[in-house]
């Protein structure tokens, strides 16, 4: 494996985007900034107008590049570069260390274990249908395909493990990968183009670019080669997104956003609760659409769980996670200045009783625990990209009937050792994903993914089939050819 030079932080990292095998980055310059202190990340050149032009050109046959193999090589790759890896995930996202170890070893984990996971998938096996003409018998299969070029735009929260994720299977079912990395994680994703150098992979397989968005969609849109658009962020872009792909003849598929409630039983112990609730929360600085955003409290319990929360809540310590060491912060500091002054927003408009944080210094928002808010204010119908919980008390009927107003239905928990998984299934529309006795910002790199209503139209099922095309073949019937 090559040994390659990776430039300092704080400098400019020339041809930092990987055109299909190739160095590119002649485009307009961007200097990225830490929301952590400020300071100057990395600067690089985005793509130029001929590179992003021949980025979505239309190409030949895909390379033959092997996912299992690929997946061990690029381990490799990444493991030699973990600390730059970890030091600019810190530096990009404001995540404390400990989160950004977590990430990591998600992403060793899932390269390492990737082949052995990758089974189950939906291979269009179903029994034909046959079906008599005026003069033959024929039959209706159904059959898989890839798409051709899958394109994947990115997300800050989560760039380096979904990269690796999306990657990998838009290979596994046979497409080139184009990787839109958002310019807020440019230093991690040019130490993933480092990675896909050392690892050796086909030229033509895969593209990690460094573009706008939007000038990405709309090269995506003028070229007339078929590609799948995959978009990961927030809900806001979805709607012209969905449109544009489809008067262009675009696939396309949204993974939006997620308003994540808990309810807990009166059968669940308080001190663990109000443990798991709080790592729920605040896991990526609540940055993650698995993040819990509220729960509702069984009144038999209610008391004492809110007097444990708020003692922990005031005691936890928020600030800049690259100073102190690993211990000194547990809860880092937001994307943006704008996104924090937007979640004290949600917050102070919700009607609740505020029982610790409710400031902000900057894009530090303090850890925010409200009491009873409104349930039709913002903060309870779409939550927030932050450090904030809300508690109510009601029991699980009330549970279910505010869950109609939830505008982003993604994923609920359960915490009551006496949890009824169908009961509960029965009872929440729209839902993705259901977590009993666990914490649902916790999750498998390798667990089936997917959202319906404004939380996706990406149904859930298994990551590399959402790559491939199903369609029908209709044929001779067998025996008459």
């Amino acid at each position: 494996m090559s040994k390659q030079v990776i430039p300092d932080v704080g400098t400019e990292w020339d041809r930092s985007s990987l055109l299909w095998g190739f160095r590119a980055g002649g485009g307009a310059p961007w200097h990225l900034h830490s929301p952590a202190d400020g300071s100057l990340v990395q600067g690089v050149c985005l793509l130029s107008g001929d590179e992003l032009e021949a980025l979505t050109r239309t190409r030949q046959a895909v390379p033959a590049e092997d996912a299992g193999s690929l997946a061990v090589r690029l381990s490799t790759a990444l493991a030699h570069l973990r600390r730059p890896l970890q030091q600019a995930m810190v530096l990009e996202t404001g995540f404390t260390v400990g989160d950004c170890d977590e990430i990591l070893e998600g992403c060793l984990d899932y390269l390492d274990n990737y082949s052995g996971n990758i089974s189950g998938c939906f291979h269009g096996d179903a029994p034909p249908q046959s079906y008599q003409t005026s003069n033959a018998t024929r039959q209706i299969r159904m059959a898989v395909c890839p798409w051709g070029t899958v394109a994947v735009i990115l997300p800050q929260n989560a760039f380096l493990l979904l990269a690796l994720t999306c990657l990998l299977n838009g290979v596994a079912a046979g497409n080139r990968v184009i990787l839109r990395a958002p310019l807020q994680s440019a230093r991690s994703a040019a130490l993933l183009a480092t990675a896909l150098e050392m690892a050796g992979v086909a030229p033509g397989t895969v593209s990690v670019a460094l573009v706008r968005a939007q000038d990405f969609v709309e090269a995506l849109y003028r070229s007339p080669e078929p590609c799948l658009i995959h978009y990961l962020g927030g809900t806001k872009h979805a709607p012209a997104l969905l449109a544009g792909a489809f008067r262009h003849g675009k696939g396309v598929l949204i993974d939006g956003e997620g308003n994540g409630r808990v309810y807990v039983g009166e059968d669940a112990a308080p001190g663990p609760a109000a443990e798991l609730l709080t790592a729920g929360a605040l896991r990526y600085n609540g940055q993650t659409c698995t993040s819990v955003n509220g729960a509702v409290i069984h009144p038999a319990i209610y008391p004492v769980l809110r007097d444990l929360l708020a003692e922990r809540w005031r005691a936890l310590r928020a600030g800049n996670p690259l100073t102190g060491g690993a211990a000194a912060v547990q809860v880092g500091p937001l994307f943006s200045e704008e996104q924090a002054a937007w979640c004290l927003r949600q917050i102070e408009e919700s009607r609740g009783t505020i029982l610790s944080g409710g400031r902000r210094d900057g894009n530090l928002l303090h850890p925010t625990l409200v009491e009873e808010p409104s349930p039709d204010s913002g903060l309870v119908t779409e939550g927030l990209f932050g450090a904030a919980l809300w508690i109510a008390s009601g029991t699980a009927e009330d549970f279910v009937s505010g869950w109609r107003g939830n505008r982003y239905p993604l994923c609920a928990g359960v915490l009551s050792p006496s949890a009824d998984a169908a009961w509960w299934l029965a009872r929440l529309p729209n839902l993705a994903r259901l977590t009993l006795n666990g914490d649902p910002s916790v999750e498998s790199v390798f667990e089936p993914w997917g959202g319906y209503g404004a939380s996706g139209n990406n149904p859930v099922g298994a990551w590399v089939d959402k790559y491939r095309r199903v369609l029908q073949v209709d044929e001779p019937f067998p025996a008459d050819v």
